[in-house]
């Protein structure tokens, strides 16, 4: 034991002195990872304090990289912080992140390098739903991602955004819009405004059906007469 203290003290003298590499040995040696982990976290060397958790630490790893991935965010460092996060198996925090300080070009980044295609078209589209309007629109086409993001914003009901969408980017897409929202308006009961939907998405057809439907003779039968056909 006295001769374990005896390297220690030796070690925490080598590393006041700078040299960590030295100090580490010591403290290895002696079987203190758990000091040499401290040194380099307190002097944020970091790549050598993950090094020595893989080795010593294993179970220990996942934490260590959330924990300074988010010690890292708090002080700005995004691209390190991202590195943890991704370290960690938590690249869903690192687009987070970015989103939250509106660093959009890197939360897609990740989001594609981790997730895949459809988790970038999702920050995509909630960069475009941010920026609203013709901005959205002119992202999502930058992208190739209007058509998604259409799909995407009627999925989520938002016809609106789907419409201003494809009005300014896509109008191959107002009757598929239409029928959709068609679609809503009858499951909700608004039988006119479904109507009204359905013959915008030029399906008549569909208007019908859903009168016959409801046993509304009368307003099928206008529909068919006004769209024989």
């Amino acid at each position: 034991a006295a001769v374990g203290t005896l390297y220690v003290n030796e070690a925490q003298r080598l590393e006041s002195a700078g040299k960590l590499k030295e100090a580490e040995k010591l403290y290895i040696m002696v079987n203190e990872p758990d000091l040499a982990i401290n040194m380099y976290k307190k002097n944020r060397h970091y790549d050598q304090m993950i090094r020595l958790v893989a080795q010593y630490r294993k179970d220990l790893l996942t934490e260590t990289h959330l924990h300074l991935a988010q010690q890292l965010e708090q002080e700005n460092k995004f691209k390190d912080a991202e590195r943890h996060y991704v370290d960690s198996n938590d690249w869903k925090s690192a687009v987070n992140m970015y989103r939250a300080h509106e660093m959009w070009d890197d939360a897609i980044r990740v989001a594609k390098g981790h997730g895949g295609v459809n988790a970038s078209k999702q920050v995509a589209y909630a960069w475009a739903v941010s920026l609203g309007g013709e901005a959205g629109a002119k992202l999502l086409t930058k992208f190739g991602l209007i058509e998604q993001a259409i799909d995407y914003a009627t999925e989520s009901g938002n016809f609106e955004q789907a419409f201003q969408l494809s009005r300014t980017s896509m109008k191959t897409k107002l009757p598929e819009v239409h029928l959709k929202q068609a679609m809503f308006f009858e499951d909700e009961g608004r039988f006119q405004e479904a109507e009204a939907e359905f013959i915008n998405a030029k399906k008549p057809k569909e208007a019908i059906d859903m009168y016959v439907h409801q046993q509304d003779w009368k307003n099928a039968l206008r529909i068919a007469e006004n769209h024989d056909g």
